[in-house]
């Protein structure tokens, strides 16, 4: 595949599982191999075979049964930084195979609240080592969010390593409000492995951990009540690296994911559900904002791929919802209210015979009709103005009869009755028919909502496991969005640069 125009951003997002890379622009990536790495197990076994000295991604799940396999990346975290180089490294120079990297910016997807020092290492390493012509890393909730046309929503990002609840208002996340859950594909996997051993089924492999995941992606799924399992079906077979095969209980699949839901399954007693990590991130957020996060929330993940997921996760969510109270709906924004402008309107008042000049003190005599003054030809007279309706105190001035005492009252200014003393205030009102005030609906200063059902709305990518690669595409082929790579110059200068805020392009 030919490569593009140089000065098109290298997409690279490196996940615990797998590793995404391809161009701005492009509608996928160009490659997706497991974010792993293996070194030989049995050194005689590889003799007569040109042996590496590592291998990365796909070699590495051919051969895993000869080797011994490592996860450079762990929980967002990187663990192994002699893999990390190794699989960079694999992707300049065996995958896309570029010859001249100074031509080419890298678009880089960082995890959520990466150490400064990390971020600031990674950086020097794409622009020391291997030469990049410019560079940005963004965090991945954000690049999620933008993948579907938004720019403010409710981003719940399950990987395999973690989760994130990140509220995201007008392109900046609201960190304070972020909940972070260890709780994701590796917590799924480790519940399956136990289920399986509960019924006796042990794998005995180095590569154990990648046969399970393998299991896990293809087969699980959710139910829409934990509490009324489905019934137990026939076993099915699951083929193994060295032939033989294993039978695995159809309930398990089901079980397996539940663990997002109630991590009670692996013994985790202070770790939230996803339900109730959302509840804690809305609490930390002004009230005002609940109906837009709610109404804007977005999947992102391979960890949420799972088929009933969306339909289980709205009835959970929908139970817990009630703790907020009412929710405030979104204030009407101006442009939807109708105004009207003000009127000005001339009043006349009685002419003056004389007067003194505003702008150079002079006496004039204004009887034979002068505007101007003789002295500084300033204008004299200037047409006073009044603020309101024609119509708006000719009621005042109509005559009426007291309501009390029932006399002729012709002096409708003063507001009590001068005969009797008695208020006159309703010889003003309009007369209104008690039909067209039982018709008029109440008008509520503020209106709120109780129902979830009437909230909710979700916004899931067409694959959620490229959720974020897709955003970081979308934004790379943006003119205006390039001006925020800075070149290893501007990174030496002003190292602040790194964490400039995109909203000041939104």
């Amino acid at each position: 595949m030919a490569l593009p125009l140089p000065g098109t951003p290298i997409i690279i997002d490196i996940g615990s599982a797998y590793v995404k890379i391809g161009f701005a622009g492009e509608p996928g990536p160009r490659f997706v191999f497991p974010c792993i790495t293996g070194t030989e197990k049995y050194k005689s076994v590889m003799v007569d075979v040109s042996a590496r000295s590592i291998y990365v991604g796909n070699d590495v799940s051919r051969m895993r049964g000869v080797l011994k396999i490592k996860h450079p990346v762990s929980r967002g975290e990187i663990m192994d930084w002699d893999s990390y180089y190794e699989i960079l490294n694999y992707i300049f120079y065996s995958l896309l195979r570029i010859e001249d990297l100074t031509q080419y910016p890298v678009f880089y997807c960082e995890s959520t609240f990466m150490h400064r020092e990390t971020k600031e290492y990674i950086a020097r390493l794409f622009f020391e080592t291997h030469r990049v012509k410019s560079l940005i890393m963004m965090p991945t909730p954000l690049l999620s969010l933008f993948s579907v046309g938004l720019t403010t929503g409710l981003v719940i990002e399950s990987g395999d390593g973690l989760t994130w609840i990140a509220p995201i208002i007008n392109g900046t996340i609201v960190q304070h409000a972020v909940q972070k859950l260890p709780l994701a594909g590796i917590d799924v996997n480790q519940n399956f492995k136990g289920l399986l051993m509960r019924e006796g089924v042990s794998i005995a492999s180095s590569a154990a951990d990648e046969i399970i995941q393998e299991i896990k992606e293809k087969n699980c799924y959710f139910v829409l009540d934990a509490n009324k399992p489905l019934k137990a079906g026939d076993m099915f077979s699951v083929p193994m690296p060295d032939g033989s095969t294993i039978n695995v209980p159809t309930y398990i699949l089901y079980q397996a994911p539940e663990v997002l839901f109630n991590p009670g399954m692996l013994g985790y007693s202070n770790i939230m559900n996803l339900p109730q990590a959302i509840i804690a991130s809305l609490r930390n957020i002004d009230s005002l904002y609940w109906y837009d996060l709610l109404s804007h929330i977005v999947f992102s993940g391979g960890n949420l791929s799972y088929s009933g997921f969306q339909e289980r996760f709205e009835a959970e969510l929908d139970l817990v919802i009630p703790q907020l109270g009412s929710i405030p709906k979104p204030v009407t924004p101006l442009s939807a209210v109708k105004s009207e402008l003000i009127k000005l309107q001339a009043v006349e008042i009685s002419k003056k015979k004389e007067d003194t000049c505003p702008n150079c003190g002079a006496f004039v005599d204004l009887s034979d009709g002068k505007n101007l003054c003789s002295s500084c030809g300033g204008v004299l007279i200037l047409p006073e103005i009044k603020i309101g309706e024609k119509d708006e105190i000719k009621q005042k001035t109509q005559e009426g009869k007291c309501p009390h005492c029932g006399k002729d009252v012709s002096d409708l200014d003063s507001l009590f009755c001068p005969y009797c003393g008695k208020p006159i205030e309703t010889l003003e009102a309009g007369n209104v028919s008690k039909e067209l005030i039982e018709k008029t609906p109440a008008q509520e200063f503020s209106e709120s909502i109780k129902s979830a059902s009437k909230i909710l709305k979700f916004f899931v990518p067409n694959n959620l496991q490229y959720a974020i690669f897709n955003g970081a595409a979308i934004l790379g082929s943006l003119e205006s969005f390039r001006k925020l790579f800075i070149t290893y110059d501007q990174f030496q200068v002003n190292k602040e640069l790194l964490y400039r805020d995109i909203s000041e392009i939104l």
